[in-house]
């Protein structure tokens, strides 16, 4: 209803070296606003490690608190020997899980797909890995559109579903589009989850979207500017 709940980010920090592989390391945060958590407090941290050769990941951490549910887990990918071993910090339980093949965590999955070429009303697979388990998931690709968001200007978009039944950051359980740029820099500028509240409309901080990009439509040509 157009009411701020929360704010998030992601941000590639540095690179280091993990393993014997140089990696970039990056961190993921939601945090609910004032308003929701008086009923319902969210506070999620995420560490990704991707392999800088290959993107794929090497390390995986994350600190969950919502509501009166805890997680924190870290999770150490062997790509090659197609393993990988969780460990979680608040019991010490360890878990060897099977790996189908190449796998993304809920961060490198990002970096995956703005990675792979486009076309709408395709399909992309892939493996994902999230609570200990490996998901099948599709990602649906619609046909490109102008998309216009209020004081960051009108794009060229795709729209995309992931497709699978899994907990992520903010959302237990639902559905989940989202709208890139249909340009090389597939820059994610909305998002639109169904969530245990209602639908959740999340928006890119115009500070974060660049004055160059592309896909920008300038504000006097966006009157002859055609639909999808």
């Amino acid at each position: 209803m157009g009411v701020p709940v929360g704010h998030g980010w992601i941000e590639v920090k540095e690179i280091v070296e993990l393993e014997g592989r140089r990696a970039y390391h990056i961190e993921a945060q939601g945090h609910s606003n004032e308003l929701l958590s008086a009923f319902y407090p969210i506070h999620d941290v995420i560490h990704s490690y991707l392999d800088a050769e290959t993107l794929q990941p090497l390390r995986f951490e994350k600190s969950q608190r919502e509501g009166h549910y805890r997680a924190d887990e870290v999770v150490v990918f062997d790509q090659g020997s197609r393993r990988a071993t969780y460990r979680s910090l608040l019991n010490q339980s360890v878990k060897d899980i099977e790996l189908p093949g190449e796998v993304q965590d809920l961060i490198s999955a990002l970096y995956w797909f703005r990675n792979q070429p486009l076309r709408f009303d395709e399909t992309l697979t892939l493996d994902l890995y999230t609570d200990e388990k490996i998901y099948r998931t599709d990602v649906a690709v619609g046909a490109p559109f102008l998309l216009e968001l209020l004081k960051r200007g009108t794009f060229r978009c795709f729209a995309v579903e992931p497709q699978a039944s899994f907990k992520g950051l903010l959302v237990k359980r639902g559905r989940l589009w989202a709208y890139v740029t249909a340009d090389e820099h597939r820059l994610p500028l909305l998002v639109k989850a169904t969530t245990p509240w209602g639908q959740m409309t999340a928006v890119l901080d115009e500070t974060s979207i660049p004055t160059a990009l592309p896909a920008r439509i300038p504000a006097d040509a966006r009157r002859g500017a055609a639909g999808p």
